[in-house]
């Protein structure tokens, strides 16, 4: 049988059908990948694969925390099949909150901000709230001025784990001795709560006695500069060390470390104490040389915030605050939670 001869311009037409039809199946499969999890509600008053998130964060470069906390977030929305619109103020307040503007002209259906400044981003938030889009706050707390602009909260509870380290403490130093604190970036609502929460619990022991307190700008460079200088001034009067988080408590230990081979302090006297645990202070925790700290998931956090943000869109009503779960951990305990990766 003689074969068909096709003409240059009937073979184009018939590449572009094929073309066509290949585009047609990938938008099927797109559309399969997106569809709605279990958790999505049957009666949102938008369809799961067109709602637009929009993530105006603080960047990755704050900590480690931050940085398992973003990478766990483009997974799941990449297992979910969204395609969040996500800006980075690397720590720069007044520029999240031109990007907020940028979020709101490009009418996102819901936004996610982590607040650089708790109280610089109040009329960012309000303006987001003005333009009727829900707003969920994630791991960082607005200030009280601009909590009503908030439709919702996700994270940790900040001033409850504060709380919990100030427990941890007074019971490593039964109830007596002499501390010093290492705390977060002033301004950062975060930071305030887990000096007031460790306080409120510090404060009913009166043998205890803070001998400084000092902002380490979650550092763990001026958390080791800041505990070289309270080394200085104070010597063998401490008796325990309170910081942020894993990270600054890290710097103190380096600290501490090389005045106990300078022979400047014993060795195991000072007890150390933080409000969130990384992977490394956990496995110190186990050898005993820090005393305890606070457990708290990234990956957990970020799925909290998208998966809330997806419902808010779909137009669920959700709790003002949605908290992660926090549990003390000591040597006593360690081995019952899984070691952070960050």
């Amino acid at each position: 049988m003689k074969r068909k001869y096709v003409q240059p311009r009937e073979e184009y037409i018939l590449f572009k059908t094929l073309i066509a039809s290949a585009a047609i199946g990938l938008a099927l499969i797109g559309n399969a990948l997106a569809a709605p999890p279990d958790w999505f509600p049957k009666d949102s008053k938008k369809p799961f694969e067109e709602i637009v998130v929009g993530f105006a964060n603080l960047g990755p470069s704050l900590n480690g925390y931050a940085a398992a906390y973003f990478k766990a977030f483009n997974e799941y929305a990449a297992e979910l099949g969204v395609k969040p619109i996500m800006t980075d103020a690397a720590l720069d307040p007044a520029r999240q909150a031109d990007q907020v503007r940028d979020l709101i002209a490009q009418q996102v259906d819901v936004m996610i901000v982590w607040p650089v400044n708790g109280k610089a981003i109040v009329p960012a938030a309000r303006q987001i709230a003005q333009a009727g889009i829900p707003l969920i706050i994630s791991n960082s707390m607005i200030d009280e001025s601009g909590m009503e602009a908030m439709t919702s909260y996700t994270g940790p509870d900040d001033y409850a784990e504060a709380q919990e380290a100030g427990k941890i403490m007074a019971a490593a130093l039964n109830g007596k001795g002499n501390i010093v604190l290492l705390n977060g970036t002033p301004g950062y609502r975060m930071a305030q709560l887990r000096y007031d929460g460790f306080m409120e619990v510090i404060s009913k022991y009166p043998d205890i006695k803070v001998l400084d307190s000092q902002p380490a700008d979650m550092s763990q460079a001026k958390g080791q500069t800041l505990m070289e200088n309270f080394i200085t001034r104070f010597g063998k009067q401490i008796d325990g060390v309170y910081s942020v988080d894993s990270g600054v408590g890290f710097g103190a230990l380096t600290a501490t470390r090389a005045a106990i081979q300078e022979g400047t302090l014993e060795a195991g006297k000072i007890k150390f104490v933080d409000a969130t645990m990384y992977g490394f202070v956990w496995d110190l925790i186990k050898t005993g040389e820090y005393y305890g700290s606070v457990y708290q998931s990234p990956e957990e956090d970020a799925r909290l915030a998208l998966r809330s943000a997806l419902k808010l869109a779909a137009g669920e009503k959700l709790k003002q605050f949605e908290y992660l779960e926090t549990p003390g951990v000591t040597k006593a305990n360690v081995d019952s939670i899984a070691r952070p990766n960050f």
